[in-house]
């Protein structure tokens, strides 16, 4: 039998590791597991067609040349399940080692194979070896689509833990809700920075992370904030907009974060876009997608004092862009800036334990979304705990964009 080599930088040298496992089909050809190659690229592509048509929205799927530099990578793990040279099924994780996080994605098998439980095969296959075998990373995680329960069912039987939603996040052919779920090593809950500071509204999220891993209770602080009740008339700053990826992304790479955005994280996302004031007082990176109308912050400058200013000012600018959602993750030991976000209308959707590491310490984290567009939860199926996350939510929803109006008359 012969072996394809994974090779993963780890401390300084070049860590080899062999994955194959060959899969019986009773009274059909064998199927072989096995790391993706340059020459599959093609086939890999045509997969992803069968099942999403022209609309899958994650480039590294689609660009040819992005694919290639993924599977050639040190920080990629990409499986497909090979059935007599046809790709009949794909996986990827991409590893930030320095963070010792992982992301895994992607993950498509052929109807026609659907039986044979390949996806929790190959997302074993690598979760062991990253995080028990080669112990290159502390934290795992996925976010699965909810058109069928069947992406959350196969997280949950991996030991992945329920962390929350993102409401209206990626568009493919219509506006998607996805899960947040996690595997957690012992090592990551050991250097866990414990008791985080959060808002009483955020406890509901926190309590049902806690109701799945051993947490402590939390200190809950009260922050009254100038926007807090809506009375007054959030001033958005003039914002221009540049759109040169290569020119942000070596930028950003100079770029330290002051003010609130210390207090950032998105991991395995590169900016591509950037607002800036005429003043270059204030600098926000992010990362965006004009195909399914969804972006993310990813860490700036700024000499305005609120929180709430910024933010509401980059929600405006990217209404008129015409996207559909914006994210930030925060830590969860700064209430104030979680006031100020929530006083712009970033709504918190999920609680994520472990997942910023700073020194030899790993720290808890929230994600705040806005959306700009309706609503529609009609056609997602969640799980019991999921369906938790969104009713609180759409509680707080409910209460940012609705019943603020009736306080205020």
């Amino acid at each position: 039998m012969k072996s394809y080599d994974i090779k993963v930088l780890k401390r300084g040298f070049m860590a080899v590791k062999k994955i194959e496992r060959i899969i019986k089909n009773e009274g059909k050809p064998d199927i072989t597991i096995r790391v993706a190659r340059v020459a599959d690229m093609r086939r890999i592509q045509v997969l992803y067609a069968e099942i999403y048509g022209g609309n899958y929205p994650i480039p590294l799927i689609m660009d040819k040349e992005k694919m290639r530099r993924a599977i050639e990578n040190d920080e990629y793990y990409w499986l497909v399940a090979d059935c007599e040279g046809r790709i009949i099924g794909s996986l990827v994780y991409a590893l930030d080692l320095r963070d010792r996080i992982a992301k895994a994605f992607g993950a498509v098998v052929s109807k026609d194979f659907r039986k044979l439980n390949l996806a929790y095969t190959m997302m074993k296959l690598v979760l062991d070896d990253i995080t028990h075998d080669q112990k290159l990373v502390d934290v795992v995680y996925a976010t699965t689509r909810t058109a069928n329960h069947a992406p959350q069912k196969l997280t949950e039987s991996l030991g992945f833990i329920k962390l929350g939603i993102f409401p209206n996040t990626h568009k493919v052919s219509e506006n998607e809700t996805h899960c947040l779920t996690a595997y957690f090593t012992e090592e990551a809950l050991r250097k866990r920075e414990a008791r985080p500071n959060i808002l009483q509204e955020i406890v509901p999220f926190y309590d049902l992370v806690r109701k799945q891993i051993n947490l402590e209770m939390p200190a809950i602080t009260e922050v009254k904030s100038l926007y807090q009740e809506n009375r007054q008339i959030i001033p958005p700053l003039p914002m221009e907009v540049i759109t040169a990826p290569t020119f942000i992304k070596n930028r950003f790479k100079t770029l330290k974060n002051n003010s609130f955005f210390e207090h950032t994280y998105m991991p395995f996302h590169e900016p591509n876009l950037l607002f800036i004031t005429p003043d270059q007082s204030t600098e926000v990176y992010l990362s965006y997608s004009l195909k399914d109308k969804y972006s993310v912050i990813m860490g700036g400058i700024t000499k305005e004092k609120s929180a709430t200013v910024v933010l509401e000012s980059i929600a405006q600018k990217l209404n008129e862009m015409n996207m559909a959602y914006i994210e930030i993750i925060l830590d969860a030991y700064t209430p104030q800036l979680q006031r100020e976000a929530m006083d712009a209308r970033y709504i918190p959707s999920a609680y994520f334990p472990c997942i910023k590491k700073s020194g030899g310490r790993r720290y808890d984290c929230l994600v705040f979304s806005r959306t700009f567009e309706v609503l529609d939860f009609r056609n997602v199926k969640l799980l019991s705990l999921y369906k938790n996350f969104l009713r609180e939510y759409l509680a707080l929803w409910r209460e940012y964009y609705i019943e603020s109006a009736f306080r205020n008359d």
